[in-house]
């Protein structure tokens, strides 16, 4: 039965080159402002998602009109900055997320296919290594490591 194939990459240098251009410009420029939490500090971080952003724009907009009612600890300026560095941030998040998810499944589906073109030929392998054919056995018994099974009593 012939495979389904999904996805044939062949990228060309030049654009290979200018991706990678991309993604420097990203580290030189973008990750100096950013943040890397261990996974504790992210599960106790209180998490502003979609339904919260109107809430904390009201709550800057309202804070900004009566000063005297915001508590002492609060910095607005600060409170601003953040709310602003929300807003930037999601610009450049939201069309890299969209990268990123299409990269994992183009990864995915180039790694099935060639995980199943990969098992097909060690199937032909070890069938070429039982009928005797020269040189597949030592290539089946290199291949074979993959699949360890388990130990007989």
């Amino acid at each position: 039965m012939a495979e389904q194939n999904l996805i044939s990459f062949n990228m060309n240098t030049e654009d290979e080159s200018a991706i990678n251009a991309a993604i420097q410009v990203l580290q030189e420029k973008l990750m100096p402002h950013l943040l890397s939490l261990t996974p504790e500090e992210r599960q106790e971080m209180a998490k502003m998602g979609d339904k919260t952003v109107a809430f904390v724009t009201k709550s800057l907009e309202y804070a900004g009109q009566k000063p005297e009612i915001v508590p002492q600890y609060i910095n607005n300026d600060e409170f601003e900055k953040d709310v602003n560095g929300v807003s930037k941030l999601r610009e450049f998040y939201q069309p890299i997320e969209g990268i990123c998810n299409a990269l994992s499944d183009t990864i995915m589906v180039a790694g099935s296919e060639a995980y199943s073109a990969a098992l097909s030929v060690y199937h032909s392998i070890k069938d070429a290594a039982k009928r005797g054919v020269p040189g597949a056995q030592t290539i089946y018994d290199d291949l074979k490591q993959r699949f360890p099974g388990r130990p007989r009593k």
